[in-house]
């Protein structure tokens, strides 16, 4: 017996070990971080792992641009073509050198805005989807305030610096987390190199992305560098590990490079995601009313998952499911999932039919026969109404004229 003990003693002893350096590994402290204000959000959820002044008002330079470039995608073609106006005239930093006149297509004018940053590009698209740059600015701020930002103010599609230009950490990577959605915004953050082309000029012309972090780690895939003297080297990073999303954001950082590196790993290494449910999961079956089925399968429009890790609270998954009536189609909403974070719902995704439900044969029939005896009892009953309260004023009727005679209707009056 004191054999078998030793068998089962040192496998419990490692077991033990390995959990309080586990524990050890998710207690770890973040890294200092030098830069005025920084976040580290997980970016399904969009909740803050590590926060340093996220709400603090600061000029942002050219992480504008990230909001420039969401627009730009979400109201326009890639394949059309733009004509350059007289916008690009006076506009000074990092250029493209673009001439009034000149055409190119909306594509080239985005590799040119993420990679090159160039600030002249900025303006054309600004002007060509908002129709002035002051109306796409405006849209920009208004498309700010539906992601939930509460720290910004633009006043101009570029970054160059303006008092009344401003953004926070925290807001950054809302618009960030928004345009990496876009298949689009993905590809184009993360390429190292890009051909813009140019027909109307020499071309083509190769560009490089500014963001150096690109050749520092695999697994940073993104996103956009930031500098003006008001506001300090900024830079939005983005890295994925496992299809596992983070966002950094670092604003007047000593070492942008180095920080949002270490902000990344930090994540990397201390959270992990719960997934709740994956895209075209069932949650919960919805009820459905008159249909050749009882219920159909409510599944998820899109992944939901929560990080997992020192000082977040454990969250959980709320499914509210909506009765509805067949016939229904396929990807009907038929519900909503919360994803709740203590208290707080950080995210909310439809819930949609997974199948499509006829209305059951006899569904119809049964309801317009039931619609029609309902109908027969109605009308039976007012004419039953209808008939007492005609013979009720016939018997009135006769009783006043027996009265006037001085007789009864049922005979002559006792004397």
């Amino acid at each position: 017996m004191r054999g078998n003990r030793g068998v089962y003693r040192w496998p419990l002893l490692w077991a033990a070990a390995w959990a309080l350096c586990a524990a050890g590994a998710r207690a770890a402290p973040p890294p200092k971080i030098e830069a005025s204000a920084a976040v580290l959000m997980d970016a399904a959820s969009g909740v803050p792992l590590v926060q340093k002044a996220i709400h603090e008002r600061r000029p942002v330079a050219s992480t504008t641009k990230i909001m420039t470039a969401l627009l730009a995608i979400e109201s326009s073609d890639p394949e059309e073509w733009v004509t350059v106006g007289e916008e690009v005239n006076g506009v000074t930093g990092s250029c493209l050198y673009l001439q009034p006149g000149e055409r190119m297509q909306m594509k080239d004018l985005l590799a040119a805005l993420l990679l090159r940053s160039a600030n002249d590009a900025a303006v054309v698209i600004a002007a060509h989807v908002g129709g002035s740059v002051e109306a796409f600015v405006a849209r920009m701020n208004e498309r700010a305030r539906e992601l939930g930002a509460k720290d910004t103010h633009f006043v101009n599609p570029h970054g160059l610096y303006d008092p009344d230009h401003y953004s926070s950490a925290y807001d950054l990577a809302l618009f960030t987390r928004e345009a990496m959605k876009h298949e689009l915004f993905r590809r184009l953050v993360a390429a190292r190199w890009a051909e813009v082309s140019r027909p109307d000029t020499n071309g083509g012309q190769a560009v490089k992305n500014h963001n150096k972090l690109l050749w520092r780690a695999d697994f940073v895939d993104g996103v956009k560098t930031g500098y003006v003297r008001q506001s300090g080297h900024c830079l939005v990073a983005s890295g994925t590990h496992d299809s596992w999303q983070l966002i950094a954001v670092v604003l007047d950082s000593p070492d942008t490079y180095d920080e949002a590196l270490g902000l990344l790993e930090y994540g990397f290494a201390n959270y992990r995601e719960r997934v709740f449910a994956r895209a075209g999961d069932a949650v919960g079956q919805a009820i459905v009313k008159g249909g050749r089925t009882r219920s159909v399968a409510a599944v998820c429009d899109r992944t939901l998952g929560l990080p997992v890790g020192p000082d977040v609270p454990e969250g959980r998954l709320e499914v509210a499911l909506k009765q509805v009536r067949a016939p229904v189609a396929q990807g009907a909403v038929v519900g909503e999932a919360r994803l709740v974070l203590g208290s707080e719902t950080v995210e909310r995704a439809p819930l949609l039919a997974a199948a499509a439900v006829e209305r059951s044969f006899w569904a119809g029939p049964v309801v317009w026969v039931m619609r029609a005896v309902a109908v027969i009892v109605i009308a039976a009953a007012l004419v039953r109404i209808h008939a007492g309260i005609a013979k009720g004023h016939r018997r009135r009727r006769r009783h006043i004229a027996a009265e006037s005679l001085g007789t009864s209707p049922r005979g002559p009056r006792e004397s």
